[in-house]
């Protein structure tokens, strides 16, 4: 039993994943002064499968980076998970519920590349490391001359391979290099117009017990709720579309004066094809709200253009 005024992080080992936990620590803290914080170390199969050379798209949206750490908390030798949402399945473990979320990064996704070419000035054929679908047939719509290179591991160990030459150039989360001191490396910071980011790109999310109403109450108090709405909108569209984080699937929620306005989009594998719509609503409708722009791409041919590619 843990002592009053104490609570029990779990958390992947990776430099990024204990930023994030540290960040929930001092959040908490500033809140809840006084308050104890544990973190607690956990290694995952994504962990276990990057070091056998598993592609790192396999991974996503299937919770090998969230589910053992999630564990922890279920089986209450964790009070709290903390992770990059963006890794989380969009369905959670029966008991339990995503306690409180930080402020949003930027979401943007970014370039980097040797002696600081931007996309459109890369040679021709320029072979680029990122393993995710959604990236690699955003990028072919600008460039579809490009080539992809699976390169896995965690933020330095990508930057290491591109240091080394492996390839011309790396796309990754400007929100995981800026929170690992990396931002000087950062060439192009593509638009949010140009690439719709992953759902809940830059989103630090907190799980935690349903049945926890002590550390459900700190949570609540700490939570950046118009974040909170933007993940709700975005999870909601992508479980309704289905195919996980692995999916050639793009999205991004803004609140602004109690409305959330909410973009997404579905390509085809080579970026050939793209079928896009947008949605708002109120800030309390959040989850209704993507999930009425998920039927709305169903409804211009989403659903079908996920099957053609094999993805759900």
């Amino acid at each position: 039993m843990n002592p009053p005024g104490s609570i029990i992080i779990a958390t992947r080992g990776s430099p990024l994943a204990l930023w994030q936990a540290r960040a929930v620590s001092a959040r908490l803290q500033a809140v809840h002064p006084g308050l104890k914080v544990l973190v607690r170390e956990v290694r995952t199969e994504g962990d276990s499968s990057q070091s056998v050379g598993t592609p790192l798209a396999a991974h996503e949206g299937r919770g090998v980076f969230t589910r053992e750490v999630d564990q922890e908390v279920l089986l209450r030798r964790a009070d709290i998970a903390v992770h990059s949402l963006k890794d989380q399945t969009t369905e959670l473990a029966t008991g339990l519920r995503l306690g409180m979320v930080l402020e949003r990064g930027h979401a943007e996704d970014a370039l980097v590349s040797h002696e600081k070419l931007e996309l459109l000035d890369l040679p021709r054929g320029a072979q680029v490391g990122t393993g995710s679908p959604r990236r690699r047939a955003q990028l072919l719509r600008i460039r579809p001359d490009l080539r992809f290179l699976e390169v896995r591991g965690n933020i330095d160990t990508r930057l290491r391979r591109l240091d080394e030459g492996a390839v011309d150039a790396l796309v990754l989360a400007r929100a995981g290099l800026e929170r690992l001191g990396h931002s000087a490396r950062i060439t192009q910071s593509f638009s949010l117009e140009t690439m719709l980011p992953a759902v809940a790109q830059a989103i630090v999310g907190v799980t935690c017990r349903d049945d926890d109403e002590r550390v459900r109450a700190l949570l609540l108090a700490a939570d950046h709720p118009s974040t909170h709405a933007q993940a709700l909108a975005e999870r909601a569209m992508l479980r309704r579309l289905g195919g996980g984080c692995h999916a050639p699937i793009g999205a991004l929620a803004r609140t602004h004066k109690g409305i959330l306005y909410l973009r997404g989009i579905v390509l085809s594998l080579d970026g050939k094809r793209a079928i896009e719509a947008m949605s708002k609503g109120p800030i309390p409708d959040a989850e209704e709200t993507g999930r009425r722009l998920a039927l709305e791409l169903e409804s211009r041919g989403a659903a079908a253009l996920l099957r053609e590619g094999g993805i759900v």
